[in-house]
């Protein structure tokens, strides 16, 4: 009875901290600031333009591009359902370069989302900024200088 009672605990225990794990490995992936070479950021929605495709991010700082902690309002690319948002919304977002050292975002995910949901749209917004990346001629490149080979999560 014993054994069986703290297999079941030990089993509840790692249940719960299932979505906490994948937050936090969504979380590492996005301390780097850049993803295939694409800038990534992680910020709290102010205001968002459904009308206009345009969202106001308060972010914090995005070193890949020397970026300070600021607010700042993107344009945002067609995939991205700016409906599904809402003001107050945490968020995890990847920009995509424009003219004039300018940023659009190309996807953008909420970080309170399920951890399902949460990890289907890191890994959408990681196949993105492959696309983006092989688009500029760049190797997406992961931790440790490795190369990224389709299909493997990072």
């Amino acid at each position: 009875m014993c054994r069986t009672l703290m297999i079941a605990v030990l089993l509840g225990a790692s249940l719960s901290l299932t979505p906490a794990l994948a937050a936090e490995g969504a979380q590492q992936m996005m301390n780097h600031s850049a993803h295939c070479g694409m800038p990534a950021g992680e910020g709290a929605v102010q205001s968002i333009s459904v009308e206009k495709s345009k969202v106001t991010i308060a972010h914090k700082a995005i070193a890949a591009i020397d970026w300070p902690e600021m607010t700042m309002e993107f344009a945002v690319a067609k995939p991205v359902d700016l409906s599904a948002f809402a003001q107050g919304d945490t968020v995890h977002f990847l920009l995509k370069p424009e003219k004039d050292k300018k940023y659009s975002i190309a996807m953008m995910c909420a970080i309170e989302a399920d951890a399902g949901t949460h990890e289907a749209c890191m890994k959408a917004m990681h196949e993105e900024a492959m696309k983006l990346s092989a688009a500029a001629g760049m190797e997406c490149k992961m931790e440790g200088g490795a190369h990224h080979e389709h299909g493997e999560e990072g």
